[in-house]
This record gives C-alpha cells, structure tokens and sequence, in this order.
C-alpha cells in the first residue's frame, strides 16, 4: 500500500554543482566551480561589482555558454548534452538589449511557434492579451510595427515571447538598466504576473546595480565576487 510520506521532499526546480569556465584562450578563470539551489517560488536577486563574473554565471546557467566542468540538475534529472534546446526552452535568457523582428508585435509573439523545440505549443492571442492587460496595455498594441516600438515596449515584447512559452525559470540579465524608472516597473509587474498566475510554481534570478530595485525583485539575495558565487543570503525584510 503507498502512502503519503511527508519526508518525500520535492525536487528543486534547478541546481547547479560545480559549475565551472576557464577563458579558451589564456586560461584564465571566469567562473570558480559554483554550487548553487533554486526552489519554485525563489526570485533571486544577484549583486557584485561590474566585472564580478554575474552575467558570465548566468550565461552558462542558462548553457548559452558551454561549462568546462559541473553539473545541471533540472527537477531531479540531470541535463544531458542532448538535452541543451529543451533546457534553454525552460531556462529563459532576458538580456539587456532587446532584438525583435521587423514586423509586427505579433507577428514577433507568434515566431517562435516555428520552432522545432516549440512544435507542441500553439500561440494563445487570449493568453498575450491577459498579460497586455496586466500592464495596463489595449489588444491594438499587438498590431504596432516593431519599428515604431519605443526601448522599453521592445523590452516588454521580448518578455512576452519568453512567458508565453512557460518557461520554469528567468534568468535576467539587466534587462530594465537603459529603461526609465515608469517603464522599468512595468517589465516588474508583468514579470510578476507571470509568477502569480504559475501560482509560485517558477522562479526569478535578476542581475541588478539598482539597490531599490533589488528589494523589490529579490527574496533572496546571491552574491559575485571575482568569479566567485555567494548563495543563501537572506534579503533583508524577508526574513
């Protein structure tokens, strides 16, 4: 008979062991082997001075860049070299710089549904203008050309792209540092609706120089220093 065991704990959503990357060419450390743990639910905010090795870490946690040793543990199974485009289809890169098609808002939504990874998911206009509705944004916006986009609405595009493919976890790397304070809390409150409606079920790691936005994005807080990760401190108020 199979009961219920309240020991039986479950998976975290991705863990990291020994993640390591040396430069190809001098050999130089990059990333020291770094360990790390995030559970469903973890927004994570990550701090280091510039050239602390933040966005190298979290290029190669999300297998943009190939590591030179450690492990990827995504819900209890560890990643195969095979498995690299499902991977990235669940551990979604934001950047700084948005790239968009030359077309139009939706026709920038509806792209990645082309994609072999993506054969088995199709595009929800439903699904895109609950989220348009979250940021206060009509349906008409899905018909502006990419062109005429400002920075920030070209950001808010390239996020939805991402979200509505359900990815289990963001990694975002600045993605709000060239936009106004107004815009920048915008791709927040879209990045927590996403959250909210997942029911807590995915998780946020958001590289950021602004102390304020910090507070607000993080409910835990990682740190870098000289390619070296830090885990498992405390935000503070979070407690």
């Amino acid at each position: 008979m199979v009961t219920d065991n309240p020991e039986i704990k479950t998976p975290a959503l991705l863990q990291a062991k020994n993640l390591s990357r040396n430069d190809p060419l001098s050999g130089h450390i990059l990333l020291h082997p770094a360990n790390c743990t995030v559970e469903p639910g973890d927004r994570i905010a990550l701090s280091g001075a510039s050239g602390s090795g933040k966005s190298i870490f979290v290029r190669t946690l999300a297998l943009l860049d190939k590591p030179d040793a450690g492990e990827l543990i995504l819900h209890g199974k560890p990643v195969q070299r095979a498995d690299a485009c499902r991977y990235r289809a669940q551990i979604a890169y934001i950047r700084q710089s948005p790239v968009l098609l030359q077309t139009s808002v939706e026709g920038n939504l509806t792209f990645p549904f082309g994609l072999t990874v993506n054969r088995d998911k199709k595009y929800d206009r439903q699904k895109i203008e609950r989220f348009l509705h979250a940021i206060d944004r009509p349906s008409a916006f899905l018909a502006k050309d990419s062109d005429t986009l400002s920075g920030g609405e070209k950001q808010l595009v390239c996020l939805l792209r991402v979200l509505q493919l359900d990815p289990c976890l963001l990694l975002l790397d600045e993605p709000t540092s060239a936009l106004d304070e107004s815009t920048a809390q915008l791709v927040e409150k879209l990045i927590e609706h996403w959250m909210y409606v997942n029911d807590r079920r995915t998780a946020t790691l958001w590289i950021s120089h602004d102390e304020q936005q910090k507070a607000r994005v993080g409910n835990r807080v990682w740190q870098m220093k000289s390619g070296r990760l830090t885990t498992d401190e405390i935000a503070e108020g979070q407690e």
